[in-house]
């Protein structure tokens, strides 16, 4: 079951979206950044389900405060990246409707802290 949508402003600054440099794949968010409201660490969650690879958040950790972070998941499955590369990524909303993910190449600032190995980048 998912908790946050796609574009939900409460948790995201910059919402979920697939980057890629290379040959490899990221799932990258920005978490809002609210002063009275801490935001618990995100895994990001992905099902295959028939001819769709989908995304969700399921649910947040119960400790720390990701406020404002950066964060980056690889996608290292070969069959999602089939899937993304075929134009067959979505995300799953908390009303169950999915929505197509966007995909675009890393920036300057992805690519550097993705080669670094620093910060919250998730393999």
């Amino acid at each position: 079951m998912a908790i946050v949508d796609l574009r939900d402003e409460a948790h995201f600054t910059e919402c979920p979206t697939i980057v890629k440099t290379g040959n490899r794949y990221f799932i990258r968010f920005r978490y809002a950044d609210k002063e009275n409201m801490p935001l618990y660490f995100m895994t990001v969650r992905s099902r295959i389900m028939a001819d769709k690879l989908v995304f969700f958040i399921p649910a947040t950790a119960s400790s720390g405060n990701m406020a404002g972070e950066l964060q980056l998941e690889e996608i290292t499955s070969r069959k999602q990246l089939d899937m993304i590369r075929q134009q067959h990524a979505f995300w799953k909303e908390v009303n169950g409707q999915l929505v197509t993910m966007p995909v675009r190449d890393a920036d300057e600032t992805d690519v550097a802290l993705i080669q670094s190995g620093d910060g919250y980048v998730y393999y």
